[in-house]
């Protein structure tokens, strides 16, 4: 048997070695990638811990309990021993809640509605309102607080949207946040719609 020219075994071998690094190249690749995605970024370590929840149900976190029992909208708001109403162009959404600190006495300053496209509305900021909600009231430990939160946005923005309540209004680095989607349809959104939000002013029973 006569045995293959030099020439032609070199390049078998060359051809063999390119086919096997290409193969390494790829599998290296494929591992960064992998290592990539598995890794926290920095925008994963500094966000707060969402604590999902439910209408209708408590959410747990850390340092308080809150409770959605229902949402209403209304182009016109009514504040508590504020005259006259407040209008907007956009929409008031009020979200009738019930809040309880678990550990010490605690404000929930941080109250916010992510819409589905990712757009976050933060909670109104109209005079006298925040004496009158519950970012204005001091919930004591185990004595659950019934409120309201007030976000300034378009209703047609509702339906998908989660809101969001945490302690402090900044500095929330891995702090607790209870997420709740507020489970509007667009179906819905008549049904939810007051000639005027009537607000009463936060009450600890």
């Amino acid at each position: 048997m006569t045995a293959p020219p030099l020439e032609q075994a070199t390049t078998g071998a060359g051809r063999r070695r390119k086919v096997l690094n290409v193969a390494l190249v790829l599998v290296v690749l494929v591992a960064i990638i992998g290592l990539y995605r598995l890794t926290p970024t920095q925008k994963d370590v500094q966000e707060p811990i969402a604590v999902k929840g439910i209408v209708g149900k408590p959410v747990k976190t850390p340092r308080f309990e809150l409770t959605v029992r229902g949402v209403q909208v209304s182009k016109k708001l009514r504040i508590p021993r504020s005259a006259p109403d407040r209008d907007t162009l956009s929409d008031f959404v009020v979200v009738d809640a019930l809040a309880t600190a678990t550990r010490e006495p605690l404000y929930l300053k941080n109250v916010s509605i992510k819409a589905a496209d990712g757009t976050t509305y933060l909670g109104a900021n109209r005079s006298g309102l925040r004496e009158a909600d519950l970012t204005g009231f001091q919930l004591s430990t185990d004595i659950p607080a019934r409120g309201f939160f007030v976000v300034e946005m378009p209703a047609d923005q509702l339906p998908g949207a989660v809101l969001q309540v945490m302690e402090k209004p900044f500095l929330n680095d891995l702090e607790p946040q209870a997420t709740i989607p507020l489970g509007v349809e667009k179906d819905q959104l008549d049904g939810l719609r007051k000639d005027v939000a009537i607000m009463t002013a936060a009450d600890a029973s």
